[in-house]
């Protein structure tokens, strides 16, 4: 270890004991029951305080999560520097991080220690971080601890919150956010190999698309509140070591990150030389108020909810790809085709068209009296008067033109197929289907 190395470290210990110190104590499931008369100590005065710090954090820390609430904007200054501006900010721990005048941070000490002049040009990434960096103030006069063999007679009466920016190589971890289950079904997450949880938010996500539009909002609803109800029973505090029963991450993992850099480095004079214009991405977790979510709320709820009005500008019903096949008396074969709500059954007579792909061409298949809507088992029946030959069908349901398939609540066109774009209510989509013909495998 050489005596620069030395010094850092001595001073990273000093820092972290000075840190250490001023770190306040958290009481927040035990309160001071004052009386009359009692005699009270530091250690009460510190359950007094310690109370209230300590049910503030756990709700920053549960109830609103990390991030920037203002400020805190990342700019370059010159080659090596990098302004950190004025800011308010929550840390994992639910600590108020807050910088009220703007700091700059150097990046040549850390691309100094790690450079090689046997690298050539090399791409370095970096991100910013602040953490909590509490310290020690106001030294005043206090009575002799008889237990304390130091014989100390002033102590600190005064901790300053202050934060500390670090700048640290390589790209941010990649931290799960939690509620798995509510975020695959808002289609937020991923679903991955063995993911129970993610497995089980998929099929209350088909069954809410599978919903007719006018209950859509309350089964979703629904679906939500029982997945959060699992997701919040699977969430709880990290118990690696003691300080962390409290808070779901580690104190030391625990700041917020404000941005990543990346930069082009070169070799000069066995020096590391910064090489055109920085790259600075700024995507960080940021706390939104609360007025800003019900408004969010307010502004998506028409894309889920539709509407009813006598304009109909609700969305249409969409054909759900999944066709069925059966056989009536006269042994015809009949193609049903799901729709995920009921029909105007006149607007149904005119509105399909079937065809089927032969080595030549194209065939419009014999159809055995005009489709009809089937009202029980929601799904538009085509009977044919001829079985299918050739090994392709493409099913064809009008949404526009002047004669198309009609939604009896709301009164609007067809949308389309299930899953695609619904366009708007008095637009329509044509939903076209391709399936093989099933008769040729049993032949």
């Amino acid at each position: 270890m050489t005596t620069s190395d030395a010094r850092t470290s001595r001073d990273t210990a000093a820092g972290a004991h000075a840190a250490a110190l001023a770190t306040l104590p958290l009481h927040p499931w035990t309160d001071l029951r004052a009386a009359t008369g009692m005699l009270l100590g530091a250690d009460d005065f510190e359950v007094l305080m310690g109370n209230p710090r300590g049910k503030h954090m756990l709700h920053n820390a549960w109830m609103h999560g990390r991030g920037v609430v203002w400020g805190f904007g990342v700019r370059f200054r010159g080659e090596w520097d990098v302004e950190v501006c004025p800011g308010l900010a929550v840390d994992g721990w639910g600590r108020e991080l807050h910088l009220d005048a703007p700091r700059c941070v150097s990046l040549r000490p850390l691309l100094e220690a790690d450079h090689d002049p046997t690298c050539g040009t090399r791409q370095v990434e970096l991100h910013i971080v602040i953490q909590f960096d509490p310290c020690l103030d106001k030294e005043v006069e206090a009575l002799v601890d008889p237990c304390d063999v130091t014989r100390q007679t002033t102590d600190h009466s005064r901790v300053v919150e202050r934060i500390r920016i670090e700048v640290v190589r390589g790209r941010p971890p990649v931290t799960r956010p939690g509620y798995h289950r509510v975020r695959v079904l808002l289609g937020l997450d991923r679903v991955g190999t063995d993911d129970e949880a993610g497995a089980e938010a998929t099929r209350c996500r088909e069954e809410v698309s599978r919903t007719s539009p006018s209950e859509r909002a309350r089964a979703l609803l629904y679906h939500f509140r029982c997945l959060a109800a699992l997701d919040a029973a699977d969430w709880r505090p990290l118990d690696s070591d003691c300080s962390s029963e409290l808070f779901p991450v580690d104190a030391d993992k625990a700041g917020v990150l404000l941005g990543c850099v990346t930069l082009t480095v070169t070799n000069e004079s066995d020096c590391p030389v910064i090489v055109g214009t920085p790259e600075l991405d700024t995507c960080r977790p940021t706390v939104l108020p609360t007025t800003v979510v019900q408004d969010l709320v307010c502004a998506l709820a028409p894309g889920l909810i539709g509407t009813d009005d006598k304009h109909g500008s609700g969305q249409g019903p969409q054909v759900i790809a999944e066709p069925t096949w059966s056989r009536d008396p006269a042994e015809h074969e009949v193609l049903h085709i799901p729709v995920t709500a009921d029909l105007v059954p006149g607007s149904v007579r005119r509105a399909v068209q079937i065809s089927s792909l032969s080595d030549t061409a194209w065939i419009a298949e014999d159809l055995e009296g005009p489709p009809r809507y089937d009202p029980e088992s929601a799904s538009i029946a085509v009977t044919f008067a001829d079985r299918p030959k050739n090994p392709t069908l493409r099913i064809l349901i009008l949404g526009t033109g002047n004669m198309p398939v009609y939604g009896a609540n709301p009164k609007v066109p067809l949308a389309g197929v299930r899953g695609e774009d619904p366009g708007t209510g008095a637009q329509g989509r044509d939903a076209v289907l391709t399936i093989p013909n099933p008769f040729l495998r049993e032949e």
